[in-house]
């Protein structure tokens, strides 16, 4: 006769009741958009949750996921942000490539108009108009163009422009090209 024994049962440790504190902790930060902070929480709480010392996964398993998408959305806001912002030295760049755009086209109603009166220079919409012909603009926002001089070799076509340090200025002249600012009309 062979007497058989029960193997006995594996010793499972039992999950503790009640919830999870660092995976509710995990999810509070991730609603209140602290990404990071609720990703390392929620990976805690859910080794824990794997050794048994805590019963509920539902907890650090939902931060875990609201804290990748929290920091997900801030990183893509901080970048959306530093690229909507357009230095000063960007903007000026901007307002010289218009002010030579301006100039040449000056330039060519000059040699077409030499003994001519001097060009009106307006802005538009989308631009400016140096008389008649249109003329795209790289500079966003508000500026404003003025043609100072009256003959075809002393004019200078002055822009005004707004950057995030205020109101600025670049000219382009006749005689001189692109220069910091035009004399006064």
């Amino acid at each position: 006769m062979t007497d058989t024994h029960a193997a006995p049962a594996a010793h499972v440790a039992p999950r503790e009741r009640g919830g999870n504190g660092v995976g509710i902790a995990s999810f509070v930060t991730a609603c209140l958009g602290l990404g990071p902070v609720a990703i390392v929480l929620g990976i805690v709480g859910l080794a824990r949750w794997r050794s048994g010392r805590a019963s509920r996964r539902s907890w650090p398993l939902a931060g875990l996921v609201l804290g990748v998408v929290a920091t997900l959305v801030a990183t893509g806001l901080a970048a959306a942000a530093a690229l909507s912002v357009t230095a000063p030295a960007a903007v000026t760049a901007r307002a010289e490539l218009d002010v030579i755009a301006i100039g040449n086209a000056v330039v060519d109603y000059s040699v077409a108009h030499p003994n001519g009166p001097a060009p009106a220079v307006t802005a538009t919409p989308d631009g400016y108009e140096v008389a008649g012909t249109s003329v795209p603009a790289e500079l966003e926002g508000s500026w404003t163009p003025q043609l100072r001089g009256t003959t075809a070799y002393d004019w200078c076509v002055a822009l005004e422009f707004e950057t995030t340090d205020g109101m600025a200025e670049v000219g382009y002249s006749a005689s001189a090209g692109l220069v910091a600012a035009c004399p006064p009309a």
